[in-house]
């Protein structure tokens, strides 16, 4: 219905030109949009009918007639320049009251009264009110115009003459011309009125859209949030349990040693940690989702990176007894990618690689390159994953058949996180797996290869912003090793001071 509607547009072609007239301010209001296109379209179809029509009454030898056409018409050009300096729908829509019932009257006046060929035009007067006026207005002209018709009704019924000022041999053509104007003129008012109703329309198709779109926004924010608030009700329970139990121990201990408090101290910091991994998850969600999550493209070298999480999960895999090995291609070629990013991704991946994998398993990341792409993968000697599970795998909140081996959490958003991450960078994500043989995950990410310089922004803005960045990390780096340095010396000396 909307697309057959849309076909009857009667002026795709000539609205630009047409919208050209409208005050910036109508653009804002959809009733007073919809009414300024009608002032100008009827100003200038009017106009130039009027002008045109005008012609007919001096070739019939009707002066006074041809004058009052050409001064309505040159009124009705007037609008459209009025609307757009303007943009007063009233003034434009009392001008157009007044032009129509003063200029159709005086016809009527001049060419034989009700029995002359123009009283019908007064009866079309109440029709365009309501067309192109607020409610108000067209009261106002509606009222006027009726008063006219019936004002030249009692003087025709009193036995007043009126003027017939064009020759009488003419008196067939001047009825048959008066004929034909009205006739267009009840056209023009029927264009003008269902353009005006395929406006309308339009614009409840697309209010109507745009509601549907608020819904399914709605609906999607209200199952996200659905979804967070079973995150905090059950991945955050098991961890705050932890805590407040081991503070609780802590709490009865009479005479702790340093053994006992730097072990419930651990597992405090073990379930905080995981706590802290499941909030900056959802908050990493939320700022991928909002669109508050931008990617900082530069040459990256994925080997210091590799080296640098090895590093850092060489006490998980020690406390599981997995071997992590690291096999990169001789010569591997720079990625273009956000450092930070790429940093998470492969955080994300090893991770899962750790928690799936058995006790004594192996853990294996792989460095190699196309003509195109460097190459990650990190295979792992978990479960392996089902074809069900797989289809779901890049999909956020979903929980897969697969446990982790030593009770580790997972809250299913950070394989959604690694998919949004990398195709940020124009990667792409990937996993072969085999159910009971273990998985294989993996990215591909562009290689550097200087084409990218100019592709972007290297100024000495941006690279001040990411030497800026760079040094705060540090800094707050340097600042945490020392903060904790000081919190271990603190205790050493409580512990001391504790009596045995």
């Amino acid at each position: 219905m909307s697309t057959d509607l849309a076909s009857r547009d009667f002026t795709p072609i000539s609205r630009p030109f047409l919208d050209g007239f409208l005050h910036p301010r109508l653009s804002g209001q959809d009733d007073s949009l919809r009414r300024g296109r009608l002032h100008v379209r009827f100003g200038v179809l009017g106009g130039a009918m009027a002008i045109v029509y005008s012609a007919f009454f001096f070739l019939l030898s009707h002066p006074i007639g041809g004058g009052i056409t050409v001064g309505c018409g040159l009124a009705f050009l007037l609008v459209p320049w009025l609307v757009r300096k303007t943009g007063n729908l009233t003034l434009t829509g009392h001008l157009y009251g007044a032009v129509l019932v003063l200029g159709i009257a005086g016809m009527c006046a001049a060419s034989g009264g009700p029995q002359g060929p123009f009283s019908p035009w007064l009866a079309a007067v109440p029709v365009f009110a309501l067309l192109l006026m607020d409610k108000r207005e067209a009261i106002l002209w509606t009222s006027i115009s009726l008063a006219a018709v019936w004002a030249f009704a009692f003087t025709d019924l009193s036995g007043a003459g009126f003027l017939e000022v064009y020759p009488p041999q003419a008196a067939a053509s001047f009825r048959s011309a008066g004929q034909a104007g009205f006739a267009t003129f009840l056209v023009l008012l029927a264009l003008l009125f269902e353009q005006a109703r395929i406006e309308a329309f339009n614009q409840l198709r697309l209010a109507n859209e745009h509601l549907a779109e608020a819904n399914d926004e709605l609906s999607r924010l209200n199952l996200q949030k659905n979804e967070f608030l079973n995150i905090a009700a059950h991945d955050l329970k098991n961890p705050l349990t932890i805590i407040c139990g081991y503070a609780d121990l802590l709490r009865e201990l009479e005479s702790p040693t340093l053994v006992e408090i730097r072990n419930k101290a651990s597992e405090i910091l073990r379930s905080g940690n995981h706590m802290l991994d499941i909030i900056q998850n959802i908050l990493e969600v939320r700022r991928i989702e909002d669109g508050r999550r931008q990617v900082s493209q530069r040459r990256c070298s994925l080997d210091s990176i590799v080296s640098d999480l090895v590093e850092d999960y060489s006490g998980a895999v020690a406390a599981k007894q997995i071997t992590l090995n690291v096999a990169s291609a001789p010569d591997l070629p720079e990625a273009w990618a956000d450092p930070t990013g790429t940093r998470q991704i492969l955080d994300n991946l090893i991770s899962n690689a750790v928690k799936y994998s058995p006790k004594g398993g192996n853990v294996v990341i792989g460095l190699s390159h196309t003509d195109e792409h460097v190459v990650i993968d990190i295979a792992d000697s978990g479960p392996g994953l089902s074809d069900s599970d797989q289809l779901k795998l890049w999909q956020k909140f979903q929980r897969l058949t697969p446990r982790p081996t030593a009770g580790e959490t997972s809250n299913g958003l950070g394989l959604w996180i690694v998919r949004q991450l990398t195709e940020s960078m124009n990667g792409t994500v990937f996993c072969h797996s085999i159910l009971g043989r273990g998985s294989i995950f993996g990215v591909r990410l562009p290689i550097w290869n200087g084409q990218y310089e100019d592709d972007t922004p290297d100024s000495a803005e941006s690279e001040g912003a990411m030497q800026f960045e760079e040094i705060i990390a540090n800094l707050e780096a340097r600042a945490t090793k020392h903060r904790d340095a000081a919190s271990a010396k603190k205790e050493e000396e409580e512990t001391v001071a504790l009596p045995n």
